[in-house]
């Protein structure tokens, strides 16, 4: 399989392949409401990585030329009415303009050279998930990263938070200690990433992990400097089970808390407010 990054040094992998497709639609190869080929598919043909045909068909979604349907497919879309809005200066919506898979932003983030995320969240278990595939990837020589630093900034669970908590018994600290125990192993699990330098498959890592004495309502995700992704942690209630006992308490689910991209204008500033709680109330893990 090919490196994804460049082709002649000149044009980056997904590129062609959008281009290919695009060409296949525009020539009528692939008609309007066809289906494209499944993601698996398009990775035998062009000899990439899943995260590149991700990005191609992203790249051709957000020109109009075609569109996904959850749970079934891409289609081709009848190209020519976005070209012509585009003539006539109609706006086009923009691929990303809702909500994007963490997964997805993090398969992106790591087709570049260096790496750098700033995390804000309760407990780093969709970050750990989402990097764990990348991992693979650099394992595999799918992708060939010279750097990767990750920062990632936690509640700490020494203080009195507003989640979790048992609803029956608000001073029962079970369920706090049970998410000290998931942070702590989710941490384990990123700081493996330094073993990354020793196995010469990157050439410099860091992983910083600071705890904060605050309840995150919210996720945060600063990617690459130029990427901001933002969730609300929606409270519910839960059951979980400690040893023995069966106890219901408040809770957030944030593997499912959705995330949407930060306008530009407001990348900057998400960044000043991370490095605020990092350098002004943050301390070391």
């Amino acid at each position: 399989m090919s490196n994804d990054r460049t082709v002649g040094g000149t044009r980056r992998e997904y590129e062609r392949v959008a281009d290919v497709l695009r060409h296949e639609i525009e020539g009528g190869a692939i008609g309007v409401g066809e289906q494209l080929p499944t993601h698996a598919e398009l990775v035998d043909r062009f000899d990439v990585s899943r995260a590149t045909v991700q990005k191609a068909i992203k790249a051709l979604e957000g020109k109009g030329y075609v569109e996904s349907a959850l749970g079934k497919g891409v289609f081709a879309r009848d190209w020519r009415k976005s070209v012509t809005a585009h003539a006539n200066g109609t706006a086009v919506p923009a691929a990303g303009a809702g909500s994007i898979e963490l997964d997805d932003a993090i398969a992106e983030a790591f087709e570049a050279e260096h790496i750098t995320i700033d995390a804000y969240c309760l407990t780093a278990e969709s970050l750990n998930a989402a990097i764990v595939q990348q991992v693979k990837r650099i394992i595999r020589g799918d992708i060939r990263p010279s750097s990767i630093h990750l920062r990632l900034l936690l509640p700490r669970t020494d203080v009195r938070l507003a989640i979790p908590r048992s609803v029956e018994d608000p001073d029962d600290e079970r369920p706090m200690e049970r998410l000290s125990s998931l942070s702590a192993a989710h941490v384990r699990a990123l700081r493996n990433l330094e073993n990354l330098v020793g196995q010469g498959a990157v050439s410099e890592v860091t992983v910083e992990v600071r705890l904060v004495p605050v309840t995150p309502l919210h996720k945060l995700y600063l990617i690459n400097g130029d990427m901001a992704l933002d969730g609300m942690y929606v409270v519910t209630d839960n059951v979980i089970t400690i040893g023995d006992a069966t106890i219901k308490i408040h809770d957030v689910l944030g593997v499912g808390a959705k995330l949407y991209p930060q306008p530009p204008e407001r990348v900057g500033l998400s960044q000043e407010w991370f490095d605020s709680l990092w350098t002004r109330l943050a301390k070391p893990a």
